[in-house]
């Protein structure tokens, strides 16, 4: 079964996961900016999926989507053109939900329709009929992720596993409510070379915390604007000079 995403956000990979990033080899898939879990979503069919997200709204959101019934998310309203997310006195997991969909790609929930929904272009991208059903329709293949609310470093040590890391980068990364401004970009680069398995990291052109290669050019959100993707692998770090300095033990 093929997954859409349950909500748009800011810098998502759904998009992009099967065009230009190698596919998971473990059963097992971790994503320590979890985010809207792209990655997860294109390859979840037979795997375990851990998400960890630092963003308590973000995280909320996953562990509502977990545990909600097709029935309730079927329920909840339109949000009128000239209204907000509010007038729908929704529970705070439910209402950054549909948040979410006021305008697709943002880094938090909007309590207000997007001039695009207002005008009614691309409806289907937007809170209604259409993201109700295909939310409720997805909700079972879902059912036993883990959720972990916290930074990359409270994953758990789970072995074997496939490392989808896509943090906030490092020059474009600063409209999160986390974001890089807070960022110790060394001490991720080392966390990130300590994971055992398969290590995938995503970032933007000019970042220089690990030795990344250019990966793609690709669309944005914003009209007009395109990113120029770069990615680093531990399987590109088995191939260079070895690490000069101590690795940090998971959590540490």
């Amino acid at each position: 079964m093929q997954l859409r995403p349950f909500f748009g956000y800011y810098g998502g990979k759904w998009r992009d996961a099967v065009k230009h990033y190698p596919p998971p080899e473990h059963e097992v898939i971790v994503e320590p900016f979890a985010g809207s879990a792209g990655y997860s979503l294109r390859h979840h069919e037979g795997r375990q999926v851990v998400l960890c997200e630092i963003d308590p709204v973000v995280a909320g959101v996953w562990r509502y989507l977990i545990r909600v019934e097709p029935d309730e998310i079927l329920g909840i309203p339109d949000v009128p053109l000239d209204g907000s997310v509010a007038d729908l006195n929704l529970q705070p997991a439910a209402a950054a939900l549909v948040g979410f969909w006021m305008n697709r790609g943002a880094a938090g929930p909007r309590n207000r329709p997007s001039r695009w929904m207002r005008d009614g272009i691309r409806p289907g991208s937007f809170w209604g009929d259409r993201v109700r059903r295909t939310i409720a329709s997805q909700l079972k293949a879902i059912r036993a992720w883990t959720v972990i609310e916290g930074s990359y470093e409270s994953c758990p040590g789970v072995g074997q596993a496939t490392w989808f890391i896509d943090p906030p980068y490092q020059a474009a990364g600063r409209h999160y409510r986390f974001g890089s401004g807070g960022m110790n970009f060394p001490r991720l680069s080392e966390w990130c070379r300590a994971r055992r398995g398969q290590v995938i990291v995503c970032e933007n052109e000019g970042a220089d915390w690990l030795p990344f290669r250019t990966l793609a050019d690709t669309k944005t959100t914003r009209s007009g604007f395109r990113s120029v993707e770069v990615i680093w692998t531990n399987a590109e770090q088995a191939e260079s000079a070895p690490v000069s300095f101590p690795l940090l033990r998971a959590g540490a």
